[in-house]
């Protein structure tokens, strides 16, 4: 195996393992703020720190 490929195969696989843990991050950020932003159950959505008054 040349250099040249090694190092693109390194480099390749450097950029796949960051792809997976950012697109975790991302994931584990969007779940971590959804309960703050609404609850959606059977169609209605609701957001969770509403009033009872904004909620009629």
């Amino acid at each position: 195996m040349k250099a040249i490929t090694r190092k693109c195969m390194v480099v390749a696989g450097a950029l796949a393992v960051l792809a997976v843990y950012t697109a975790g991050a991302y994931r584990n950020e969007l779940a971590r703020q959804a309960p703050y932003v609404s609850s959606c159950t059977f169609g209605h959505c609701v957001p969770t720190d509403a009033t009872f008054s904004a909620l009629r």
